[in-house]
């Protein structure tokens, strides 16, 4: 699978563009992922990954801790710089010539009106599935360069959410120390990504285990994750896949109670799935009673012996008759008298 086609296809950006012979999804937000691959060569479905990873699929989606906005959760400083540099191949060429480079670094927009309403276009799906296009082929043209390979989905991925210089130094101590902590080596990164740099116990991520997280997005098997020179961080062979839901045998992220209705069946009062009868069998000479709040389980029906007492006298339920080939079948006095042998 390739990562871009041989040739970006140029057009505009703008609402209602769509490429030829391209067969709409009915998802207008999908479409638009798809029209700003076609635009820029980027890969499909890497961009539609990203942006389940990076949103939901959201487009209005804000993060609580910086700036990111959009699908593709561009802050501020990073769409500004990709709108100035590749604006202008996609139709955008107005609001590029707006923004300024600072000699500093950075840009800046003189204008605080001209200002809102670029960075406003992050939430127009094909403005921003254009723009993540164009940032991905210059991020995989960087790493390329530095790497002497061709990028893969993690490489692209941690320069999407690091920076080209972030993305090298994980993927280099990924190689080179792999059990060192990620977040000793991208501070920054970490404090604001926490879910990805610590687990859910809050132990910090080593520099393979946070890049093969970064390889591993909706729809890509974690097999085509890890870089070829770090070793494996253990046998995986009975893991759950990374991202399945799959927590305890009662409770996924998707559902809470017990995974399948056979389940629900045999532990009873656990959570979905149905319920499970509340009896307790007394005996094996007869049918089994279920509560009325529960479905009855279907069981052969057996013949009671008419001989045989409900219970001893003293009140304590019987056990079950023994088989006949093991002298089962006594009568009625032998079975209820306190003095039964064994």
């Amino acid at each position: 699978m390739f990562l871009f086609t041989s040739t970006p296809t140029q057009g505009t950006a703008s609402t209602g563009a769509s490429g030829a012979g391209r067969a709409a999804s009915g998802n207008p937000v999908i479409d638009a992922i798809r029209q700003g691959a076609e635009k820029t060569g980027a890969a499909f479905d890497y961009l539609l990954s990203t942006a389940q990873r990076e949103s939901s699929l959201n487009p209005g989606a804000k993060a609580g801790t910086s700036s990111a906005t959009g699908l593709f959760q561009f802050i501020e400083q990073t769409w500004l710089g990709v709108m100035k540099q590749d604006g202008p191949s996609l139709g955008l060429g107005s609001y590029a010539d707006a923004i300024t480079a600072r000699s500093s670094g950075g840009y800046t927009v003189s204008d605080p009106a001209a200002r809102q309403a670029i960075l406003d276009l992050r939430r127009d799906p094909e403005v921003a599935s254009a723009m993540a296009g164009a940032l991905t082929r210059r991020n995989a043209d960087a790493l390329s360069e530095a790497l002497g390979r061709e990028p893969n989905r993690a490489d692209l991925y941690a320069a999407h959410l690091l920076g080209v210089r972030g993305a090298l130094t994980l993927i280099r101590a990924a190689e080179s120390a792999p059990g060192r902590s990620a977040a000793a080596d991208l501070p920054e990164a970490a404090s604001g990504n926490r879910g990805l740099f610590y687990d859910r116990g809050g132990r910090a991520r080593s520099a393979s285990e946070l890049y093969a997280v970064l390889g591993t997005s909706p729809g890509v098997p974690a097999a085509a994750a890890a870089p070829t020179t770090a070793p494996a961080t253990g046998p995986m062979a009975y893991a759950p896949e990374a991202g399945s839901g799959l927590r305890t045998l009662f409770q996924t992220d998707a559902r809470r109670g017990p995974v399948s209705d056979s389940v629900a069946r045999l532990w009873g009062g656990r959570g979905g799935g149905g319920t499970a009868p509340t009896y307790f069998p007394r005996s094996n000479d007869g049918p089994v009673v279920a509560s009325a709040a529960a479905p009855a389980v279907p069981v052969p029906a057996v013949t009671v012996p008419a001989a045989r007492p409900d219970a001893f006298p003293d009140g304590a339920p019987l056990p079950p008759l023994r088989p006949r080939e093991y002298g089962g079948g006594r009568n009625r006095a032998a079975l209820a008298s306190p003095s039964i042998e064994s």
